[in-house]
């Protein structure tokens, strides 16, 4: 229990009298003092005694629209969520309550509370605040506290609700109804850019050609090429209702910061967009998560199922400092995924070593599938660049110099490769699957 400001106020107000009762008499002074506490003292525990007690405030947890929870709510990371619970009244009196949830950890701002109602006797309000979570996964919101004010006014009750709620923080995928809207119109695609065709790496006819040095020779069609007296080629493309597969690296690389974000929030977004696009086509989307080992690997599929099954995936997913094995999971998506798919690496590097190690394997994938590699554009290193300090500009120009050269040997091994800047990551992925499938 604690006292209001209305009883300090009391208490206080009484003390100039008995200040000036003082210079007549001490004894009325003093007489007046002891009456006077003992009156608000005794007021005090009247409105201690009278306020109601913990059966008859009940507390219950609810979705805004005043849903009960059966198990867990969900949250949209980076994203202004609503938490609320409501409080009935049960006494015969009405209440002012004021109430605190206990938040679960630093990972959540608070703001727009609404957690001070006066509540009628036999009537209940709701009491909600807004979280925005600065990470993804699953935490726990445990007590409700509440403080109640007496029916006077002076005396404060302390109740605590044990209300404990799993709360998991998913992607923020709030823009993904403009991405739809957007594919309706045929607006993703840059204004004047056309769809294109990739020939070579599918196994879908297309058309024939006149063979040229490089071509591969079983390509080669023998009775057109018996016809026509001279080296016939089919042309192949990629092949239609086929799987598309996205890849993501949480190793060190995908660890650091981007404009207030991890390099792995990205990807996650891009691939979940990506995933919702590829459905909405008529295609399968598939997922497989790795750094030093495999995390997660969801078969190719679509609907509401499949995709609330890569959201329970990934949003649990954390980066980690370990460097990752391309190899492993290149393996691992040859064995699991026969049927030749589109594969989409959302990866990133800091040392020449760790894209050797990309390039180094990309051929045992590129082999079975056709794989294209989304990188995030390090702003910062270009702005390093241009720094006026002779050897910092010296370093940041040696890592962008790494940098071109693993583009440079992607492309020599024609695997697809683009650099987008963070905030445009996954419509850079969209079109690029858009341009596909075109």
């Amino acid at each position: 229990m604690s006292v209001t400001k209305r009883f300090v106020f009391l208490a206080f107000v009484g003390i100039p009298i008995i200040i000036v009762l003082g210079w007549f008499s001490n004894f009325l002074a003093m007489l007046l003092f002891v009456v006077y506490n003992l009156v608000i003292l005794a007021l005090l525990v009247l409105d201690f005694t009278m306020s109601p007690q913990t059966p008859f405030i009940e507390v219950t947890r609810i979705d805004p629209d005043r849903a009960v929870i059966d198990s867990f709510v969900k949250l949209s990371h980076n994203a202004e969520n609503t938490v609320a619970f409501n409080v009935q009244n049960d006494s015969n009196f009405p209440l002012k309550i004021e109430g605190v949830d206990t938040v679960a950890s630093r990972h959540f701002a608070v703001s727009n509370e609404n957690l001070t109602h006066t509540i009628n006797p036999g009537s209940n309000s709701q009491f909600s605040y807004s979280v925005t979570p600065s990470k993804r996964g699953s935490f726990t919101f445990t007590n409700i506290h509440l403080k109640v004010y007496g029916l006077l006014g002076l005396a404060i009750k302390y109740h605590v609700y044990k209300q404990p709620l799993e709360v998991k923080v998913y992607p923020n995928l709030q823009d993904l109804s403009k991405f739809r809207l957007m594919i309706q119109k045929n607006r993703l695609l840059p204004r004047g850019e056309k769809t294109v065709r990739l020939f070579g790496p599918g196994t879908e006819f297309e058309s024939l050609r006149t063979y040229v040095d490089g071509d591969d020779y079983r390509k080669i069609n023998w009775p057109v090429t018996a016809r026509e007296m001279r080296l016939i080629v089919n042309d192949y493309q990629i092949e239609k209702n086929q799987p598309v597969f996205m890849l993501i690296d949480c190793g060190r690389p995908m660890s650091y910061d981007v404009k207030g974000y991890k390099k792995l929030d990205y990807a996650i977004n891009a691939s979940l967009v990506l995933s919702d696009i590829v459905n909405q086509k008529g295609d399968q989307s598939g997922l497989l998560v790795f750094d030093k080992e495999i995390k997660t690997v969801i078969s190719p599929g679509k609907g509401e199922i499949h995709r609330n099954n890569l959201m329970d995936a990934l949003y649990h997913i954390e980066d980690t400092k370990d460097t990752s094995n391309y190899q492993a999971a290149f393996r691992e998506l040859c064995t699991r995924q026969k049927r030749r798919s589109i594969v989409f690496i959302f990866t990133d590097f800091e040392t020449l070593e760790e894209a050797q190690e990309l390039t180094g394997h990309i051929s045992q994938l590129k082999r079975w599938h056709f794989p294209i590699v989304i990188f995030m554009k390090n702003e910062e290193l270009l702005n390093l660049a241009q720094n006026s300090d002779r050897h910092i500009n010296e370093v940041a120009n040696a890592f962008l110099t790494e940098r071109k050269q693993l583009f440079r040997t992607l492309n020599a091994m024609s695997v697809p490769n683009i650099e987008t800047p963070a905030e445009k990551f996954s419509t850079t992925a969209v079109n690029q699957y858009l341009r596909l499938r075109g």
